[in-house]
């Protein structure tokens, strides 16, 4: 009896609690949630424009115009929504990839806002960056990637902009430099390779230009020079004054050496042909290779630098020269005429060749026996920073071909 009494107590509580339940159930359920705010938006658009402006309360003056105070609300919000769909739409153009890194377009709002690694799309919608970010720039680690999917950039970013250690590559993909930067540009420590992947420098740069110590390779990535380096080039001049042996230790490339038969005297021409020079070795009459010095230098480049200046007229070299201290015709002499040859060799230059009677010694020594002494050049002479830079033109005012430098003396 007592048991069946329990039962029926606990069926009927049951019964009451059932019926809650399901009221919770239903009161929490997302279906009602949105019915009933749904509802109450509705009711709120019906409140709102069942109500006819009266009088002039009811409405705001701009300018001339009375606009009601309801149209107003109804601007103000459709505003407001649109706001929030860009928002959303932007910033999710805000998708999350499959490995879960968001994505945003390259204009987001919601970019401002995101930390850590992300990924963003240009305009075009390709993905262009992924990587870190700090307030919408891309700052940290990253990756820059071109339309084809190729990394031309991976490394330390700053506000949008290559800072610190990074490697960047040609659009094929293959490397191009590694090593420090600074605002994009090339700066410290780096290396510098070929399309090919074979290293082409390997040092010092600033502001994007090899400066300072460095070395050079050829095609094959053997190396051909090591020495100091400004404006992108060689300082041609560091090898002034220095015998053929302590040059041999900064050059390994290949050489040819011109000597002078005994009917011209004893002058010795060395062309260092991977780095596009000469230079004139004379002797103080001893005779140990030691005391033989360059004296002068030949530049085989039609292009003189100075800095990010570029000359290659002579108007553009008065302007970083200064007035030239010598300009006038002058008969070529060996150097000259072995630098108008190479150059010859390579495209039509000047005159053409100077004739000249040689004799091979070997492959790599040849003798110069005589030089067409009619052969004339107009060259323009500067003084600068205790050297003299000779430029080797065909007649006054025209281009200039390549360049000398030698020691200058006293101004």
């Amino acid at each position: 009896m007592g048991n069946n009494l329990f039962s029926v107590l606990i069926q009927s509580i049951k019964s009451k609690l059932s019926s809650l339940v399901s009221k919770l159930r239903m009161w929490l359920s997302w279906d009602f949630v949105r019915t009933r705010i749904i509802g109450r938006i509705r009711d709120f658009f019906v409140r709102l424009f069942s109500i006819k402006p009266k009088n002039k309360d009811d409405y705001y003056t701009v300018f001339r115009w009375m606009i009601s105070k309801r149209l107003a609300y109804l601007l103000v919000i459709v505003v407001g929504v649109i706001s929030l769909w860009y928002i959303l739409s932007t910033g999710s153009l805000f998708k999350s990839s499959s490995s879960g890194i968001p994505t945003y377009s390259y204009n987001s709002i919601m970019l401002r806002m995101a930390k850590d690694k992300v990924r963003i799309k240009a305009k075009s919608g390709y993905v262009a960056y992924e990587g870190d970010v700090s307030k919408g720039y891309a700052t940290g680690e990253g990756k820059l990637f071109s339309k084809t999917g190729v990394v031309l950039y991976s490394g330390q970013f700053e506000k949008n902009m290559y800072e610190g250690e990074g490697t960047q590559n040609y659009e094929s993909g293959t490397i191009h430099y590694k090593g420090n930067f600074h605002s994009n540009l090339y700066d410290g420590q780096g290396i510098l390779y070929r399309e090919n992947g074979t290293r082409e420098y390997e040092g010092e740069f600033s502001e994007g230009m090899k400066e300072g110590e460095g070395k050079l390779f050829d095609a094959g990535g053997n190396p051909v020079y090591e020495g100091s380096f400004a404006s992108d080039e060689i300082i041609y001049g560091e090898l002034l004054g220095k015998t053929p042996n302590e040059i041999r230790a900064k050059y390994h490339g290949s050489q040819v050496m011109y000597e002078e038969g005994e009917e011209m005297g004893s002058d010795v021409v060395i062309v260092l042909e991977d780095i596009n020079a000469l230079y004139l070795a004379q002797s103080d009459g001893s005779a140990t290779d030691d005391d033989t010095k360059a004296v002068n230098i030949m530049v085989l480049s039609n292009v003189f630098r100075s800095g990010r200046t570029e000359a290659r007229g002579i108007e553009a070299i008065r302007q970083i020269l200064g007035e030239p201290v010598y300009e006038g015709y002058s008969s070529v002499i060996l150097p000259e005429a072995i630098a108008i040859n190479l150059l010859n060799d390579r495209t039509s230059a000047l005159k053409g060749k100077v004739k000249m009677d040689t004799t091979s010694v070997y492959t790599d020594d040849i003798r110069v026996n005589s030089i067409d002494q009619e052969y004339t050049v107009y060259i323009y002479t500067f003084r600068r920073g205790g050297l003299m830079y000779s430029f080797v033109c065909n007649e006054p005012g025209s281009s200039i071909a390549f360049y000398e430098i030698q020691e200058g003396g006293e101004e």
